[in-house]
């Protein structure tokens, strides 16, 4: 039966040691990214599109839907989910448009890749879809969404 000398024990205790402080650093590091930097909450802010920056206001919540409320005080439901440390991503289809009357005649679909600056900002964008209410497809150009936590 072979026996191993006191240096190699004192070795491999060692190496056990360091294994278990970087194995709980990184656990550590990784919850306390999620925790500071997460979009649950309540925003406010801007989006801007090709015509300049319309206020909005998105609230996330914590199992995954988002809420967009616009200049016109029309809510729409949408996803979101993390997609990285201090980033993630989020989702509208069909948020509806009225004209100056008030009436209903177009709709957008959009998704928004985010960075969060820490707890209280975030910035976001992507492509956005415009249609016509009857589904005629007016084009895609890209937006953005300047928050800040509320």
């Amino acid at each position: 039966m072979q026996t191993f000398t006191p240096k190699r024990s004192t070795l491999f205790a060692r190496i056990g040691a360091i294994t278990a402080v970087v194995l709980l650093a990184l656990a550590g590091t990784a919850t306390a990214a999620n925790a500071t930097c997460t979009p649950v909450g309540t925003w406010t802010g801007y989006v801007t599109r090709t015509d300049g920056d319309h206020p909005t206001k998105l609230v996330f919540k914590a199992n995954g839907k988002v809420f967009v409320t616009n200049e016109q005080n029309t809510t729409t439901q949408g996803t979101w989910w993390f997609t990285g440390v201090n980033r993630f991503h989020f989702k509208f289809r069909g948020e509806k448009v009225y004209d100056e009357n008030g009436a209903y005649f177009a709709y957008v679909d959009f998704d928004q890749d985010a960075v969060q600056s820490g707890p209280s900002n975030f910035t976001s964008s992507g492509p956005s879809t415009f249609f016509l209410a009857d589904g005629t497809n007016l084009g895609t150009s890209n937006i953005t969404f300047t928050m800040s936590k509320v």
